[in-house]
């Protein structure tokens, strides 16, 4: 599965309030609408600064669990079939189910309530929960090479409940980070909406919002099934992207923006190489004596632009 770069938000409330002195019946008609205003205003920071802490849990995963199922029963399980003896074990370090959940936590902690997010975060936490102390006794059992002293008995005892809460754990990622790229799309559509049309800050948010679009539209190139139907909608979303690359260079700060305009030209540059090879019918060609296929060299080279330029919008550095 692929993991896409989560772009964090943030809220700058610049609005004052003119207070008359006491007694002023201006006072008091302003009074209950300031109070709201303020009453929304902190609402909407205590969201923003939730989503942001799943953001964060959301980035910390740099292997998705679906992945380290996979390698498990590619690799392990035909090993602890075949009732040899094991020269060799491993899974995932348990410290790494312990980080995304202690980071799903926190953000599940926060008062305010996001409903596209919570549920589904609610679900994966728990389900690491349940990996959590196998995780951990494989781990140990792995690295220590126990399993040279009993055969691999424990590896085999185990791993049927392991194999049960890692499926469990990658399905419920899935479906935290299905939620996490709608809301992620939706916030990123917003800014760049409501932003003031021809200026340095719509064309940055253009670029985050038509980046996120065109990535949202390549899932076959990382699912190895091609662009299919969604080859147009692709290109039209890159070609808005590219749009937005011109303004964002016309309007920026000409002496900060030339890192960031390599990694924009690099997403670019990847999603027409993916354009190319469509059209062209190189993904049909078998890979030969290729490690990848080119579809999965291209759909590398997509995300890893794309987690590039994200990478440094988050740190404000574009």
């Amino acid at each position: 599965m692929f993991l896409p770069r989560i772009l964090g938000l943030s809220l700058v409330l610049s609005a004052g309030v003119m207070l008359a002195g006491c007694g002023d019946d201006d006072a008091k008609s302003q009074a209950a609408p300031a109070a709201a205003a303020a009453a929304k205003s902190s609402s909407a920071q205590a969201e923003i600064t939730k989503y942001n802490s799943y953001v964060d849990a959301a980035n910390s995963i740099t292997s998705s669990f679906g992945e380290m199922l996979g390698k498990y029963e590619q690799y392990a399980l035909p090993e602890l079939k075949s009732g040899e003896p094991l020269k060799s074990f491993a899974v995932q370090t348990d410290g790494h189910v312990d980080r995304v959940k202690a980071r799903l936590d926190k953000a599940l902690e926060q008062d305010v309530a996001i409903a596209e997010l919570d549920g589904p975060a609610k679900a994966f936490s728990e389900a690491l929960g349940t990996l959590a102390p196998l995780s951990r006794e494989l781990a140990n059992y792995a690295s220590s090479r126990a399993y040279m002293a009993d055969n691999g008995a424990l590896a085999r005892e185990k791993s049927p409940a392991y194999v049960a809460a890692l499926t469990e754990a990658a399905k419920t990622e899935a479906a935290f980070f299905r939620g996490m790229s709608e809301k992620d799309l939706a916030n990123v559509k917003a800014t760049f909406t409501a932003a003031e049309k021809d200026t340095f800050n719509y064309y940055r948010a253009g670029l985050v919002y038509y980046g996120k679009a065109s990535l949202a539209e390549a899932d076959g190139i990382f699912e190895g099934t091609g662009l299919g139907e969604r080859q147009a909608a692709f290109k039209q979303a890159l070609d808005s992207m590219n749009e937005m690359a011109l303004g964002y260079d016309k309007t920026g700060p000409k002496s900060d923006l030339s890192g960031c305009s390599s990694h924009i030209n690099g997403y670019l540059a990847a999603g027409r190489t993916v354009l190319e090879h469509s059209a062209d019918g190189t993904y049909g060609k078998p890979k030969g004596f290729a490690l990848t296929s080119t579809m999965d060299s291209d759909g590398s080279r997509l995300r890893q632009n794309f987690s590039n330029m994200i990478t440094t919008f988050n740190q404000r550095r574009c």
